[in-house]
């Protein structure tokens, strides 16, 4: 596994080891890191970060947009329970599959947890593929307010009744550069712009160039493997999944009463489930499709991430365990004076 460096600028040195009666970050007065570690699906993270955690006397938060969902277990890649009793994960099962969950509540819920585990003496570690929660810490992204069902339903009405056209009229009236980034037949995105504006009485876009930073130093890792390695494990991951059990657990979601339509039922995997339920194809055609769909969003993250020039890149490959990478990471921070 070969390391792929790019400066940082140091950051003051912490303790990784707790001194007898003391905390294992040293002296208050140092400044606290939050360590990321990124990557695209089936990359290796939980390994790797649950490794890390037991170098460094970490905690994991998750930046998973789908594991915040009770019951998504398998189609989620959700960490063990054998480990998480281990090592503390955060945002894991917070929601039950018919709630909402946005990059605003990520943001707040994730600064809180951060604040916890300083003051228990331990390092964070954010841990994900969502790029935009990721984002939400690492570049102070502002959390923009959550959605209203009530301006919603009435916004919804008045497309119903006099068009997409009327809406984005609307929005031209108060947003004119939000309409330049938004198309005028995409109404969900048309919707909560004037849903937004509606709420607050700022822009939708000026939310968006707000920022919001955590005072903490943060060190960015990337989990790099060649394609067509990453390409066969997900194809091997996939198949595990159905193996698991990933149709019976669609099975029992639909079978609690939740809809098909939910956003957590219409995420990856399980909205291929819900079709093969229905009988739209066979199971082969439906693992294919996963498989498929997979690859793609795994090159849409990896195209995300690649002209960020904080991140750190560890080359991975099939021969070197999680154990060494996390090593390599740990590495890494004490040359950067993360860590000691």
């Amino acid at each position: 596994m070969r390391v792929v460096e790019r400066r940082l600028k140091p950051a003051a040195t912490i303790t990784t080891q707790p001194r007898k009666g003391g905390s294992p970050l040293g002296h208050s007065n140092m400044r606290k890191p939050i360590v990321v570690i990124l990557g695209p699906t089936a990359s290796g993270k939980t390994e790797v970060g649950s490794s890390l955690a037991r170098e460094v006397n970490g905690e994991i938060i998750s930046a998973d947009s789908m594991q915040v969902y009770k019951y998504l277990n398998i189609g989620t890649a959700k960490p063990l329970r054998k480990i998480r009793q281990v090592i503390p994960h955060h945002l894991i099962d917070i929601k039950y599959p018919d709630e909402e969950f946005s990059a605003g509540e990520f943001q707040l819920r994730a600064t809180k947890t951060i604040e916890r585990i300083f003051k228990k003496g331990k390092l964070p570690i954010l841990l994900g593929g969502t790029a935009l929660y990721i984002r939400t810490i690492t570049d102070g992204i502002c959390p923009i307010p959550s959605r209203n069902d009530r301006i919603r339903k009435n916004l919804s009405q008045l497309a119903e009744k006099y068009g997409k056209s009327y809406l984005y009229k609307r929005l031209e009236r108060v947003d004119k550069k939000a309409c330049e980034k938004i198309h005028a037949n995409n109404l969900k995105r048309i919707i909560r712009a004037l849903e937004v504006y509606y709420l607050t009485r700022i822009p939708f876009s000026a939310w968006q160039n707000r920022k919001y930073y955590l005072p903490y130093p943060i060190i960015i890792f990337g989990l790099d493997w060649k394609r067509d390695l990453l390409y066969e494990r997900i194809d091997r991951r996939v198949e595990w999944m159905v193996k698991e059990g990933l149709v019976r657990e669609v099975e029992k979601l639909l079978s609690k009463g939740y809809s098909k339509r939910l956003n957590s039922l219409q995420s990856l995997g399980y909205r291929q489930v819900v079709d093969f339920l229905e009988g739209k194809y066979d199971l082969e055609r439906m693992k294919y499709l996963i498989k498929r769909d997979t690859r793609r969003y795994a090159k849409r993250q990896l195209t995300w991430w690649r002209n960020d020039g904080r991140i750190h890149w560890i080359e991975m490959d099939e021969r070197k365990r999680a154990k060494e990478a996390a090593r390599e990471i740990k590495s890494i921070c004490q040359r950067n004076r993360f860590l000691v």
